[in-house]
């Protein structure tokens, strides 16, 4: 709630002429705001979706200062349905999630054309004494429809967030046919904004794909407990190396092996870095190169009877370290290490410059 800002009656009026023009879309009464998913005392008020905004107030006509969000603020908006059976009274919403505050701010900025009441976001202009609340943790916000008409004001939205009429660009709306120095300034501003949306999106990948790392972690380690469960103890020495190599081909290491750590970790002591990674890539294509050689039934046979080219040792190398990735440089550096360090591995470079 943060990047929800008041406003003034007066502030209303002054909604801007030409391409910051700002009309009303459609209104609904009866909505409830919420702070992510917490009540925050803002209920059964209006909300109304303009070209450029939602805004909310209390009580209509009353002369009471209302609140206002950018549409250039919202990242996309999601239904949230009604609850039917034990969760009839549950209010239907609209989920909105947002830009970061000094995101919306660059995007502000970022316009073609200048907004009437763009100071209330403009930390530099004093917007912040205009924030609903002083900060929030919540990457998102929900309307509550406890009068209905959330379908209607869903369809509204979307359509007014995909048409991004705050974004229009207008030609007559240059002077002297250049940009000048507040040309360049939008522009400056349009890429960071640009730049803003990549990072956020990328950290928001990132975080799925570290989501799902451990999940195959604790997937992998539940199938060792239950098979040893199912066998009733101890299992046999081919099952156990079965289930080994199965774990590492994952990047995980053996929960007993490895004392309870599920990855490889670079802090055991044999010295310098590359030599502490020497030892841990023969720990841990050891028992994989070892499982090619056992001839046909082996289920590495497809990769070469007992050697693995670099590019494929340095994937599943950077798969069992985890989070503590490493370069290719270091892998290269480390392999070089192998015989120093008497392993049982060595790495050959063949007249076609290939390594294995």
């Amino acid at each position: 709630m943060d990047r929800v800002r008041w406003c003034s009656d007066d502030f209303q009026r002054r909604v801007g002429v030409g391409p910051a023009e700002e009309t009303v879309v459609v209104q609904q009464n009866g909505v409830c705001l919420y702070d992510g998913g917490r009540r925050i005392g803002f209920d059964n008020g209006l909300l109304s979706l303009t070209t450029h905004r939602l805004l909310w107030v209390g009580r209509p006509n009353s002369g009471e200062s209302f609140i206002a969000l950018p549409l250039v603020a919202v990242l996309n908006a999601t239904m949230e349905a009604g609850g039917g059976g034990f969760l009839r009274n549950r209010t239907p919403k609209i989920v909105l999630h947002l830009l970061t505050q000094p995101a919306l701010e660059t995007a502000l900025l970022a316009l073609p054309h200048t907004l009437p009441w763009i100071d209330r976001w403009r930390k530099n202009a004093g917007g912040d004494a205009y924030a609903v609340v002083s900060s929030s943790a919540e990457d998102h916000i929900k309307l509550g429809f406890a009068a209905g008409g959330e379908k209607n004001f869903w369809r509204a939205l979307e359509e007014t967030l995909k048409a991004k009429p705050w974004a229009v660009t207008v030609a007559s709306a240059r002077i002297h046919g250049g940009p000048g120095i507040a040309g360049i300034e939008r522009q400056q501003a349009a890429r960071a904004h640009a730049t803003d949306a990549r990072l956020e999106g990328a950290f928001e990948d990132l975080n799925k794909l570290i989501s799902q790392a451990k999940e195959m972690v604790t997937l992998s380690h539940t199938l060792a407990h239950r098979t040893r469960e199912a066998k009733g103890g101890e299992l046999t020495n081919d099952e156990t190396a079965e289930l080994r190599a199965t774990m590492l081909s994952m990047g995980v290491e053996d929960e007993e092996e490895r004392g309870g750590t599920a990855r490889m970790s670079l802090t055991v002591g044999f010295g310098s870095f590359h030599t502490q990674l020497a030892h841990q890539i023969s720990n841990l294509l050891t028992p994989i190169l070892s499982e090619m050689e056992n001839g046909p039934q082996s289920k590495y046979r497809h990769m070469g009877a007992g050697c693995i080219d670099l590019a494929s040792a340095y994937c599943r190398i950077n798969r069992a370290l985890g989070m503590q990735l490493v370069s290719p440089e270091d892998v290269l550096k480390a392999c070089r290490l192998l015989e120093r360090e008497r392993l049982p591995l060595r790495m050959k470079k063949f007249p076609s410059g290939l390594l294995v």
